[in-house]
């Protein structure tokens, strides 16, 4: 593979000044299936040796979650498994998944798919996926069950509330054809339509209805992640009701880009602003708004969201790089560079995975000839866990070496296993 002379004179120039600097001579061996699969052995390895037993299986974090629980470790570890067929990882992820659901039982079912029920209900599913074990269906279910008893949503987005949630329910209805699932996907659709403030043909949402908050504008809390949801809550439902408030959801984010550069588009947090920056991360900017729009594009097919895909796929190759902290899903380089991942699944532009294994060779640092993973940044060493930690690096490992198998996690997937 080749790299243009742009990039390694970028990449001299910014090693100095980078946070996350790339390696090209890392970024052409990442082309290689296998050695992106020893990587990820790697980080799941460290892992391993961080896992405790306890009474219920084992735990890494004593966090019961998928934002930085075992549960998001588990994630890892079961696709790990699919991606080499070792049963280590499975048998591994299944103990951590034991703990996490024994944590979540002990107390009240919540609504969320980062940080509760909803994201255990997930990884099971993303289990039974990986192991073709029917009893990782079944809790899945009754994850879903515990959350009919949850009471009301409180929440709107995708960490904490009705869209996150939503999220999930839609694959548990994917993969049982089960319509009380479906049911339950569409009272979350339901509820952000009653939630929604719209005027002028456009939409937006307060994180917590009825409370003083902030109006968010990215994947994790706002706007684009809630219009991501109901824009497959649409496809199937085929409700117009809500394709018309993803692509409102879609219009407020819009309304609200700022020119990063001739190409590229970069967003504040919230709205109104309370202090001119411009994150480019996951969680809020870029790389998160850039996956609603790709799918937008994928779904709809409508100029409009091309152009909006090419100008955040912009902003992030400039400056997904330098996220404050380092390599994490959340607000780090792999979290940024899933969205060069997901348009290369949508266009099939290879240079779309150059770029994806430019950033992942952030990952990475010399040692003698080869290189291993990158553990920790200066005084930094990631924790275990999936969104802020070494689960989400190694994840995004198996995405470079198998991105037609390996699905972004905590989106929405179709059919059953």
């Amino acid at each position: 593979m080749r790299y243009g002379a742009a990039w390694l004179v970028l990449s001299a120039v910014a090693v100095a000044q980078e946070v996350n600097p790339p390696h090209p001579a890392a970024a052409q061996r990442l082309a290689k299936r296998e050695t992106c699969l020893r990587f990820a052995r790697d980080c799941g390895e460290h892992l391993l040796q961080a896992a405790r037993p306890t009474e219920h299986g084992l735990t890494a974090t004593a966090r019961r979650d998928v934002y930085s629980g075992d549960a998001g470790v588990a994630l890892f570890l079961f696709d790990l498994h699919a991606a080499t067929g070792e049963k280590r990882w499975s048998e591994a992820a299944g103990k951590l998944l034991a703990h996490a659901l024994a944590l979540d039982r002990a107390r009240a079912p919540a609504r969320a798919l980062y940080s509760g029920t909803a994201g255990l209900g997930q990884v099971c599913l993303d289990a039974w996926h990986a192991t073709a074990n029917d009893r990782f269906l079944s809790e899945a279910r009754e994850c879903a069950a515990r959350l009919q008893k949850a009471g009301p949503y409180t929440a709107t987005d995708i960490i904490t509330g009705a869209a996150g949630t939503g999220i999930f329910l839609l694959n548990l209805h994917a993969a049982t054809r089960d319509e009380h699932h479906l049911r339950q996907a569409r009272a979350a659709g339901d509820y952000l339509v009653r939630t929604a403030v719209r005027k002028d043909g456009v939409a937006r949402w307060p994180v917590r209805p009825g409370h003083p908050s902030a109006t968010y504008l990215g994947l994790s809390h706002g706007a684009a992640g809630i219009g991501y949801f109901l824009l497959h809550l649409h496809r199937v439902t085929q409700e117009s009701a809500y394709r018309g408030l993803a692509e409102e959801a879609a219009r407020f984010v819009l309304a609200h880009a700022v020119a990063d550069g001739d190409d590229g588009y970069k967003w504040t947090k919230i709205q109104p602003p309370r202090k001119d920056a411009y994150p480019v991360q996951w969680c809020h900017g870029s790389p998160g708004i850039g996956l609603f729009f790709c799918d937008l594009e994928r779904h709809l097919d409508a100029r409009t969201y091309r152009k909006a895909l090419d100008r955040c796929l912009a902003a992030t190759r400039r400056e997904g790089r330098t996220a404050r902290v380092g390599g994490c899903q959340c607000h780090g380089v792999s979290g940024n560079a899933e969205l060069f991942i997901e348009a290369f699944r949508l266009r099939r532009d290879k240079k779309l995975m150059e770029t994806a294994r430019l950033f992942g060779s952030t990952l990475l640092e010399p040692r003698g000839k080869d290189f291993e993973v990158r553990f920790a940044l200066e005084n930094y060493r990631y924790p275990p866990g999936y969104m802020l930690g070494l689960a989400g690096i190694g994840h995004y490992f198996l995405r470079l070496a198998a991105p037609e198998k390996t699905p972004l996690p905590l989106t929405v997937r179709y059919g059953a296993r």
